[in-house]
């Protein structure tokens, strides 16, 4: 009863709490909102969502960084929704350095639901910091003009394959629901393929079942895994579902709880199968610095900003040599070859013996040879394993070739 209630109570929305969304945008990148909503449902709820969205570039003497964040409804057409700063489909943004701006929608009219696509409008530079904006975002659930309800959720990245949780239990209106925004302009095909967990553990999960459900061009669609269009004869269920698309989508992903006097959601975070790639080859030049988290190193300007960087290949008054930065720890391991490079575990290099003394790169060191391999405990904890692909000369100059594994 009560999931039929909830289901007419937001209409077509799937989701209606206050949500939270903590991302980054990247320069010249676009931050999707998978689920906006505003106005006053069937029962008297009032939902508004705001948006709190901050230059993160530290430098005053920075240009403005400008964005705008665009509105639109579940097929993609421009939605005009009315802020504290306009009513409009798009608001254009400028914003100085560590300047911060709320948009809020006013709750007018009936409860109505779509998603929100906020641009960075500048252009990459070298330096990680210039015209990055950091986008919050959450729904404020109203009734008498009381806060009734704060759900916080995670918005997840551009994807083309994940994986999440699944529960459910259609008895006691446990439902897991999905908000699926189609990040092209052409039809986009989604698989959803569930997986049962069984007894015992250490065993293959049971291959339940699979619908490939097709996406408009730009189109939201917000469904309980139960509904007709999905797996509407599955009553219970715990397991995981394996998400796939053609071209790439943004999705949220919630857990419906009911309780005797309201219905509660939890937020169910995706792993990004299309981002779980740690193993990676870097060219690290001499006089870069390389964090290992990522892994990346930085070609061109910014070896001066020291904030992601665990380890520098630096120039001395002897010759060179790699020096832990930030926290990180280093520990030789020898010489490996490829075999015994993949073979190496994370058992092996958690009983290193770490520290912060550089390890010697000068000419004549024995440590400059491709197959030479070291641990590094990065700043954040990870453990990861190098070796020395290649050695590059350039005049006086040595460039190394590596290959990187991150154990995160």
């Amino acid at each position: 009863m009560k999931r039929n209630r909830f289901v007419c109570t937001v209409s077509l929305a799937l989701f209606f709490f206050l949500f939270v969304v903590v991302v980054t945008a990247a320069a010249q990148g676009d931050t999707v909102i998978p689920q906006v909503a505003d106005g006053r449902g069937g029962d008297g709820t009032e939902f508004r969502t705001k948006f709190d969205i901050t230059n993160l570039g530290p430098d005053p003497a920075t240009p403005i960084t400008r964005a705008k964040v665009l509105f639109f409804r579940k097929d993609g057409t421009p939605w005009v929704v009315a802020t504290n700063v306009g009513t409009s489909s798009e608001i254009p943004l400028n914003l100085g350095a560590f300047q911060t701006v709320r948009i809020e929608t006013l709750d007018t009219g009936s409860l109505t639901e779509g998603y929100a696509v906020v641009c960075n409008l500048e252009n990459a530079t070298a330096f990680a910091e210039d015209y990055q904006l950091n986008i919050s975002v959450y729904y404020e659930v109203k009734r008498l003009n009381n806060i009734i309800d704060t759900v916080a959720v995670s918005a997840g990245q551009p994807t083309i394959a994940w994986v999440l949780p699944v529960e459910i239990d259609v008895s006691k209106s446990l439902l897991t629901g999905l908000a699926l925004v189609n990040r092209t302009n052409s039809s986009n095909a989604v698989v959803l393929h569930l997986f049962r967990a069984s007894s015992p553990s250490s065993g293959a999960a049971v291959d339940t079942a699979t619908v490939t459900l097709i996406l408009r061009p730009n189109e939201q669609r917000t469904f309980f895994l139960t509904d007709p269009a999905a797996f509407p004869d599955l009553t219970s269920f715990k397991g995981m579902l394996l998400g796939t698309s053609e071209k790439p989508v943004t999705l949220l992903a919630m857990l419906q709880t009911s309780t005797p006097t309201v219905v509660l959601y939890a937020t169910m975070l995706p792993s990004y199968a299309d981002a779980l790639r740690r193993n990676s080859y870097i060219y690290l030049k001499e006089t870069y610095p390389l964090d290992a988290d990522q892994p990346v190193s930085d070609y061109y300007l910014n070896r001066e900003d020291a904030a992601p960087w665990d380890l520098l290949f630096e120039q001395t008054a002897n010759g060179r040599q790699l020096t832990p930065q930030l926290g990180a720890q280093i520990a030789v391991i020898g010489n490996l070859s490829d075999s015994q490079f993949d073979s190496y575990t994370i058992d092996q290099l958690q009983g290193l013996t770490y520290s912060s003394n550089a390890i010697d790169m000068a000419d004549a060191s024995a440590n400059l040879v491709p197959g030479f391999a070291f641990g590094l405990k990065t700043g954040l904890g990870r453990y990861v394993k190098l070796r020395i692909v290649d050695v590059i000369q350039r005049d006086a100059t040595r460039d190394l070739a590596l290959r990187v594994f991150v154990y995160r």
